[in-house]
């Protein structure tokens, strides 16, 4: 699921993109602000603007959270684990597993370490932050294009800057986030021993059979770095356009 999402954000961040850009071109073409296109790049501004609030009161709320809450709700790894039911229990099902089974859980967990709690809170924080600057460059960039000035040095710049956070912020929260779930996939599926009683047919070993192992896993996600070079193009197209647009204005 964190997976489809990722990837229904980045699509919703370059769609919104090239739909500045095309208006950019358009408005430049016409030598005016776009008045065919301009009542949908206002409302494109104030979804920006709702976008931007929402993403930041996000990222405070998920800084805070971690930091403060006697539990954490918090995604760690666990090595591939499918619970073994006694073989006194007839399950049935429509379909039959044939191999794999659970990778990570989402538990609420008390008495994680500090460190854990500090990296899974920016990493958080960083994960919602990321769209708030989206946001801001989608703001920043439809205003500019109502105010007949597309290729204004400053979308440029924030372009290349938007770009910068997208791919150093989404990988540095991806790799805390991952960090801070193996620290308590350790405190918390690291077990040192315990005891059972009683016996279940089949099962040999109840740890086995009922408790996850621990296991540390961290990832390097590459659609930041993706994302972030296709704002450093869209910062250079903008960059070209604002000195052809000087040079045009010259020949005038």
């Amino acid at each position: 699921m964190a997976g489809i999402m990722t990837i229904a954000a980045a699509l919703a961040v370059l769609l919104i993109v090239a739909t500045i850009v095309v208006f950019a071109f358009t408005a430049t073409r016409r030598g005016r602000s776009g008045d065919d296109a301009a009542p949908l790049v206002r409302v494109t501004r104030v979804v920006g603007v709702v976008w931007l609030v929402f993403a930041a009161i996000g990222a405070l709320a998920n800084l805070l959270i971690p930091l403060l809450s006697p539990a954490v709700s918090i995604t760690m790894p666990i090595q591939e684990f499918w619970p073994q039911l006694p073989s006194t229990v007839d399950l049935q099902t429509e379909a039959t597993r044939v191999a794999g089974g659970f990778t990570s859980v989402t538990l609420s967990v008390e008495g994680l370490s500090p460190v854990a709690r500090v990296l899974w809170a920016i990493s958080q924080m960083v994960a919602w932050a990321i769209p708030g600057v989206v946001a801001l460059f989608v703001v920043v960039a439809c205003s500019r294009l109502l105010a007949g000035a597309a290729f204004a040095p400053v979308v440029a710049k924030m372009a290349a800057t938007t770009g910068a956070v997208v791919a150093f912020g989404g990988v540095a929260a991806q790799v805390m986030g991952d960090i801070a779930g193996s620290i308590a996939s350790t405190q918390l599926f690291g077990s040192k021993g315990g005891s059972w009683e009683g016996d279940y047919a089949g099962i040999d070993n109840v740890f086995d059979a009922w408790v996850p192992a621990a296991t540390v896993q961290i990832s390097f996600p590459f659609w930041p770095i993706a994302v972030g070079l296709a704002f450093a193009v869209l910062a250079t197209v903008l960059r070209s356009g604002s000195r052809l647009q000087q040079d045009v204005k010259g020949l005038v």
